[in-house]
């Protein structure tokens, strides 16, 4: 018997789950099935109810109040795009007005109310850079930074499970909430609290709570207030924002960090796991001299994908146009998951201007079901409704969306990596929490339209293009991981006229998040052995180029 919709889009995706499983065995119940798309797709709400541990809206603005840079909560909850001013989102033009003409006589934090997309109001503490320059907004929260609840994690030997546990309480989750969330039984949750309060010395849920509290407020006190690093194009690192490429080929969202004008690396990347909302990645870049060059591709953040366009070649043809435009004339080319199938055909289609190819974790052509053998079900029964039924894992994608937009990025872990105990916890730990809520805001500024389409680029056969690429190709393969076949990424490794297989004994699909220096190390390692030996080699753009006094 078939279920069908329900409001709530955490009911009606497991509600979708089960009856694809039903589908999978039973072709007469496809057609039942399909009735799920008479539903309307759900509106694009609360998507205030960020995780109650998010880490704050933050954003730049130019001295006349004109966003340049913006990270992913203040896409979320204030809806704003690049050269949007504050004038719009300030509880009223007059507030802004008086706020802009303070501070730009002062060099004082000066405080902002303005208004959500909810209606609700967000305060936000702003302050000058630099004299006359731009102006940085951080919201004020009563939340508590991740990065504390670590550090006392550490500090008291608490381990994952305890850790996940405690970042619940403080965002003042019931244990049977905490439970749903982590997937364990109410009485784990109850035993790991009890195990938290023997670890800190206290007696009861009050006194745990306030002395976190306690402990983020001297973090606070004693900490100086944060300055946003600023590239020269005008993006912020910690914003995580990118800025607007304008070319022949349309707007695309364009991210530039690690060393300027260091050894070039062109980014294609996945579905999951956002460009450098992750510290490790920014630092690492820095630190290893790479220049990484990352387009938002087309259906994610503020790069538009048509309807009917190929995602595909469009991304090649945008990533050449930038590369041209900043007289970058070869690159190492670096993969994330379905990053793959976008590295290798910008390969394939330039392969003058590639040097070699990096892909991490690599996602392999779909060639055949037994490539699915040793995925847990959930991922089985999704690879097969995105081959068999593409209009149902289009509306299973939307609901899943639409559920962290409520929920907020916390659901992200279980929902991706359902089964795969390893990755889930890996997504859980607190320092990931930036790149999580990157890579939600980079699928929801678009509803989606990239992440589905990625969903259905995972699991085609491309495998006739695998022979084309000249160039050599490094294959990194997370051992931990379920949800891509070992044996699969070996063959495509082997099919590569010049591909090698890497296997990461400790590493799952988690890679990018996980591993994060040692991919960078392996893309630095490749430009050096095939062609980018130094910095600066044959990359420094000509405006880069200052004349001889």
């Amino acid at each position: 018997m078939f279920v069908f919709m329900n409001s709530d889009p955490e009911i009606s995706l497991k509600m979708m789950q089960v009856n694809l499983e039903a589908a999978m065995i039973d072709p007469a119940r496809r057609n039942q099935l399909m009735k799920f798309l008479d539903y309307p797709p759900l509106a694009k709400v609360d998507n205030a109810n960020v995780a109650a541990d998010r880490t704050g809206i933050v954003f730049l603005i130019d001295p006349s109040g004109v966003v340049v840079s913006q990270n992913a909560e203040a896409v979320i909850l204030l809806g704003m795009t690049l050269g949007t001013s504050i004038a719009e989102i300030a509880w009223s033009p007059e507030t802004a007005r008086i706020f802009l003409g303070q501070i730009a006589q002062s060099d004082a934090p000066l405080l902002l109310s303005v208004s959500k997309l909810d209606g609700e109001a967000a305060f936000l503490v702003g302050m000058r850079q630099e004299h006359a320059g731009n102006i940085v907004l951080y919201e004020v929260l009563r939340a508590i930074n991740p990065q504390i609840i670590w550090g006392l994690a550490q500090g008291i030997g608490l381990n994952q499970s305890e850790l996940n546990t405690l970042q619940g309480v403080m965002a003042g989750k019931s244990a049977e909430e905490i439970a749903t969330e982590l997937d364990r039984k109410l009485s784990t949750v109850r035993q790991l609290i009890k195990a938290i309060m023997a670890k800190m010395g206290v007696h009861t849920q009050q006194q745990l709570i306030s002395i976190v509290y306690s402990m983020a407020l001297m973090a606070a006190r004693n900490r100086p207030f944060a300055q946003m690093d600023q590239n020269q194009d005008g993006t912020t690192i910690v914003a995580q924002g990118s800025s607007l490429h304008s070319g022949a080929l349309g707007k695309v969202g364009l991210h530039r960090f690690g060393l300027q004008n260091g050894i070039p690396v062109l980014f294609f990347h996945g579905a999951i796991f956002g460009i450098a909302g992750h510290d490790v990645t920014r630092n690492a870049a820095e630190i290893l001299g790479l220049d990484v060059i990352a387009p938002e591709r087309p259906g994610y953040g503020n790069t538009p994908l048509g309807k009917g366009e190929d995602p595909v070649a469009l991304a090649c043809n945008q990533a050449l146009e930038i590369l041209d435009e900043l007289a970058i004339s070869r690159v190492v080319v670096l993969g994330h998951d379905i990053g793959t199938l976008y590295a290798l055909q910008f390969a394939t289609r330039y392969s003058n201007r590639v040097a070699a190819v990096v892909t991490a974790p690599t996602t392999p052509p779909m060639q055949s079901w037994s490539q699915t053998a040793d995925m847990p079900t959930r991922h089985r029964v999704n690879a097969w409704a995105a081959q068999n039924m593409p209009q149902i894992m289009d509306k299973i994608v939307s609901l899943g969306l639409s559920q962290i937009a409520r929920k907020g990025v916390d659901a992200m872990p279980k929902l991706i990596f359902d089964g795969c105990i390893f990755d889930q916890e890996m997504l859980r730990r607190p320092e990931m929490s930036q790149a999580l809520q990157e890579s939600f805001s980079l699928a929801w500024a678009q509803e989606g339209a990239g992440f589905r389409m990625d969903m259905h680029l995972t699991n085609l056969d491309w495998q006739a293009d695998v022979t084309r690429v000249s160039v050599p190709v490094l294959c990194l393969h997370g051992e931990q991981s379920q949800t891509v076949s070992r044996r699969s990424v070996a063959q495509l490794a082997s099919d590569l006229p010049q591909g090698r297989f890497q296997p990461v004994a400790d590493a799952g699909h988690s890679m990018p998040l996980s591993h994060t220096a040692y991919i960078l190390r392996q893309v630095l390692t490749m430009a050096r052995d095939f062609g980018l030996r130094e910095v600066g080699f044959d990359v420094i753009p000509a405006k880069a180029i200052k004349p001889e006094k």
